[in-house]
C-alpha cells in the first residue's frame, strides 16, 4: 500500500488531485482518510456544527488538552491498520508531528500550492465547510490565521517532498498530476 499524505492551505486542490488519480488509475483502489474526520465525528455526537472554526478549535483543544501536536497521528494509524487499498491519501496533514505517520509507511508527503486570491474564490464557491458559505476576503484571511492553518504553508514549503502548483484551470492541474503519476512510478 502507497501512502500519500496531502497538505495544503484550504482551497488549494487536495480534493481535486485525488479524484484526479482516481479518475486517471481507474484499476487501483484508492482511499483518502482525513485528519480532519475524527474531529467531524466528535462535533457530530456533540451535535455541533461542522465549520471551519469549529473544527479548527476542537483540534486545538484536544492538542492542548493533552499536550501533544501529533494527537491525530494515533487515530490516523488505527484507522489505516487493515485498510484495503493500493493507494491511501491521508488528507489535510497540519502538524509537524503528523509527518511521523507518513514517513514510518515510506510515504509521500505532498504540498498542493496556490495563490491566495485563487483559493479564496475556490473556497467560496465550493462552501465545504458551514461557515465558507459567503465568506469575505477579511473572513477568508481571518480563517488563515487559525492555529490549525498556520504551520500548513511552512511545512509544504520545508518538509514536503514534492511541492505540486494549482493556479490554473482543472485541466492545466490534470497535467500537473499525470507528471506527479510518472515521475513517481504508479
Amino acid at each position: 500500500m502507497k501512502t500519500i499524505a496531502l497538505v495544503a492551505e484550504k482551497g488549494a486542490g487536495k480534493g481535486l488531485f485525488v479524484e484526479i488519480i482516481k479518475r486517471l488509475m481507474p484499476d487501483k483502489r484508492i482511499v483518502s482518510v482525513r485528519f480532519s474526520d475524527v474531529l467531524c465525528d466528535i462535533l457530530d455526537i456533540l451535535g455541533k456544527e461542522k465549520s471551519r472554526h469549529n473544527i479548527s478549535t476542537l483540534a486545538t483543544v484536544l492538542r492542548d488538552a493533552f499536550q501533544d501536536e501529533g494527537l491525530l497521528t494515533s487515530v490516523m494509524r488505527t484507522r489505516l491498520q487493515g485498510m484495503d487499498a493500493d493507494i491511501v491519501f491521508l488528507d489535510g496533514l497540519r502538524k509537524e508531528k503528523e509527518i511521523s505517520l507518513v514517513r514510518e509507511r515510506d510515504g509521500l508527503l505532498v504540498y498542493i500550492a496556490a495563490d491566495a486570491r485563487i483559493r479564496f474564490e475556490r473556497s467560496s464557491q465550493r462552501a465545504e465547510k458551514s461557515d465558507e458559505m459567503g465568506m469575505t476576503w477579511e473572513q477568508f484571511n481571518a480563517q488563515e490565521q487559525m492555529a490549525t492553518e498556520v504551520s500548513i504553508r511552512n511545512i509544504g514549503e520545508t518538509l514536503a517532498d514534492v511541492k505540486l502548483e494549482n493556479n490554473g484551470t482543472v485541466e492545466e492541474f490534470e497535467r500537473v498530476v499525470k507528471s506527479f503519476i510518472a515521475r513517481h512510478g504508479f
